[in-house]
């Protein structure tokens, strides 16, 4: 368990990147490892204090690691959604007015109706600045991105399409002081000028002044799919280039 602890510790410091601050790592986790679970009381328990899930049904796994493709990924059990946050006000990089970020996702099945799974970029709930849904439709999914009216409505748009049981990469560019964000589907081009779900009331940057360690976080639902997450990357300068 120790070794589990200092594992997710060094999530956040893995810093292969000029201004990497945040990369999940499950590269020493053995696969069936809980990340974060309930007992039968409906009790949260997780292996850090800044990770968590909603509902808190009782019995049950919020993330697992598993294995697919040859690589360990975290698994997000249908109708969780699971949050974290692993950095700090400590962290300059998470301070820029400019921040990138990557995850790569595997949708295994064609299944349910509506949006049915999703990636926030949150400061303490209700106040969302990217907002990232899942939508089948036919054989596919639509990757979908909110440019509402930057007061809590949702407008979704098509960023594209992706196929049940291939990986996707999503590429956000989060801009502070604009409080918008441009996405981009697997290397396409960008779509830019998003504006931030909550960005009438959007505090500062990654890290605002006077919140708690838990406060800025990102939060994966899946309400309708299980997700498989193979990558996620929190950086201050563009990611890959």
């Amino acid at each position: 368990m120790k070794n589990l602890y200092m594992t997710l510790a060094m999530c956040a410091a893995a810093g292969a990147m000029a201004g990497e601050f945040y990369r999940l790592d499950l590269n020493n986790m053995e696969p069936g490892t809980v990340l974060v679970k309930t007992d039968s009381s409906g009790k949260m328990s997780s292996l850090r204090p800044t990770w968590g899930m909603w509902p808190r049904t009782p019995d049950s796994v919020g993330a697992k690691v598993v294995e697919r493709d040859g690589r360990k990924v975290l698994e997000i059990e249908k109708g969780f959604q699971v949050n974290a946050a692993e950095w700090s006000a400590k962290e300059n990089d998470a301070q820029q007015s400019v921040v990138y970020c990557r995850a790569s996702f595997l949708i295994p099945e064609l299944a349910g109706k509506g949006i049915v799974g999703s990636l926030r970029l949150q400061q303490v709930n209700n106040r969302t600045a990217a907002f990232i849904g899942f939508e089948p439709k036919g054989d596919r999914f639509d990757v979908l991105v909110s440019n509402g009216d930057g007061n809590g409505k949702v407008e979704w748009q098509k960023v594209g399409r992706v196929e049940p049981g291939k990986w996707f990469t999503v590429d956000i560019r989060l801009d502070f002081n604009s409080k918008t964000c441009d996405v981009a589907l697997n290397g396409g081009g960008w779509q830019t000028g998003k504006r931030f779900r909550h960005a009438s009331s959007w505090v500062g940057t990654m890290w605002a002044q006077d919140l708690g360690s838990r406060d800025y976080r990102y939060d994966i639902e899946a309400g309708g799919v299980t997700l498989l997450v193979r990558d996620i990357v929190f950086s201050s300068d563009p990611i890959g280039e």
